[in-house]
């Protein structure tokens, strides 16, 4: 749907690693004062005044299709992140020229005309919020109170295969710190595996090592080490021999895991780990891969970490963890990455141990998933506010420099508080929510325990 705004013119697994949307378009039309192309072009007085103008030629308002206003948490989380979510435009030159190229809003806008005005600044400056489903996700991942076809409690397995998918494209070359990013993921690895339960075997799969040209580099995935025993040194070893270089087949990684674990035992237990700092960048559909990795028989549990993504680039990688019903995390910095990892630790030590330890268990993971959601509606208030104070910032910017009638001021801030206002009550009612079910599950755990320890 194309919608008409005139706007005078006339003045202005363990995913480790390194795209839009369809929308609707509002169009807006440009009219000047002066047709600029009757001009002659031998008269230099008149050239200099036009040349002087700013032009604002014919632009098109982004629609998302999702409202501006949301109605639910699912809205929320559908607007997509701004490329200068959180920033100042008197601060970034960038941004400030995006905005000066805007077309002016005039006095006589129609609230419509507002609407579609101020979503698109919404397409500039959104935030990234939290996604409460992905924390869902990572606590079914350790929820083991199923009685297995025996009637016992706990998962049945033979043995636990871990296997890291690592991103070693060319953006993880570059620095955190003063310390490249492939390095901070090394040591971070090298960590995570060396605190697996013994019993574990471990593998380690690379993707974007390669960097001749762009097919040979989007063709090439290596497992190397082979899934097997941890063994420090030769891992270490396997390990520090991946250097970051190509394009990011992160697609092709995980549909060539995907064959690998097609005809694995059915009764072991199999975690895959991404950690990836960017999207597929070799046309594969990594969303569709990992769905159906999820879907095998094996049944694996599946971790995706984004390590240094932008907000405005973590689309993909949450597309992922939703498609396949997995965790998801950003680590922004090596402690972070060294945090999410060892939340796999955990995992998997709770696979190893969990019968023998189950009250304990079920105490200590609800405690753990109670502070994480109250961490996380933290996150949500501090991510509904900054949302707040940037677009204060913008639409103060935009009349400033009389982009944006003057007059309008007040309509657009009480558009911006409505929508920042609801943002942050669907984030009270639904973590308020989820505090309440994590108590209550608490409790109906127990009781299983209970009934299931007098059967015994």
């Amino acid at each position: 749907m194309k919608k008409s705004l005139l706007i005078s013119g006339s003045s202005m697994l363990l995913l480790i690693g390194a795209c839009s949307n369809n929308s609707e378009e509002a169009t807006i039309e440009e009219t000047t004062n002066e047709e600029i192309a009757s001009e002659p072009a031998n008269e230099p007085d008149e050239v200099e005044e036009v040349s002087n103008e700013v032009n604002r030629e014919e632009m098109t308002l982004e629609d998302p299709g999702v409202p501006y206003i949301p109605s639910s948490m699912e809205e929320v989380l559908a607007f997509p992140p701004g490329e200068f979510a959180g920033m100042d435009p008197q601060e970034s030159e960038e941004f400030s020229d995006v905005l000066a190229s805007l077309p002016e809003l005039r006095e006589d806008a129609s609230e419509e005309e507002l609407l579609a005005y101020i979503t698109h600044l919404g397409t500039l400056v959104a935030p990234s919020y939290p996604d409460p489903r992905l924390l869902a996700n990572r606590w079914e991942q350790i929820s083991f109170l199923t009685p297995n076809e025996d009637g016992e409690l706990g998962p049945e397995l033979a043995e636990l295969n871990v296997e890291i998918l690592l991103d070693a494209s060319g953006s993880m070359q570059e620095e955190l710190d003063g310390t490249d990013k492939m390095s901070i993921a090394q040591d971070a690895i090298d960590g995570f595996v060396s605190e697996l339960p013994e019993e574990a075997n471990v593998a380690l799969r690379v993707y974007g090592h390669i960097g001749e040209d762009p097919e040979l580099s989007c063709g090439t995935i290596d497992r190397v080490y082979d899934l097997q025993p941890y063994e420090a040194d030769a891992f270490a070893d396997a390990l520090g021999s991946v250097e970051a270089n190509g394009w990011t087949p992160l697609a092709h990684a995980i549909e060539t895991t995907s064959e690998d674990y097609r005809n694995a035992a059915e009764d072991a237990t199999n975690m895959i780990v991404v950690v990836s700092d960017g999207m597929d960048t070799c046309g594969g559909d990594p969303v569709a891969a990992i769905e159906e990795l999820s879907e095998l028989n094996v049944t694996p549990i599946i971790s995706i970490i984004g390590f240094d993504v932008p907000a405005n680039e973590q689309g993909q990688l949450r597309d992922m963890a939703r498609a396949a019903s997995s965790s998801f995390a950003t680590a922004n910095d090596q402690a972070q990455l060294i945090a999410e990892l060892d939340r796999n630790v955990e995992i998997a030590q709770a696979w190893m141990s969990f019968e023998a330890e189950a009250r304990q268990e079920v105490e200590t993971m609800r405690g753990e998933q109670a502070t994480e959601i109250l961490e996380e509606r933290g996150e949500w208030r501090v991510t509904s506010q900054d949302e707040r104070i940037t677009m204060r910032f913008v639409i103060d910017y935009l009349i400033a420099n009389e982009i944006v009638d003057q007059s309008l001021a007040s309509d657009l801030h009480a558009l911006r508080e409505e929508r920042a206002s609801v943002s942050y009550d669907i984030g009270e009612e639904f973590y308020g929510s989820l505090y309440d079910a994590n108590v209550e599950n608490r409790d109906s755990m127990m009781e299983e325990l209970d009934r299931l320890t007098e059967r015994e």
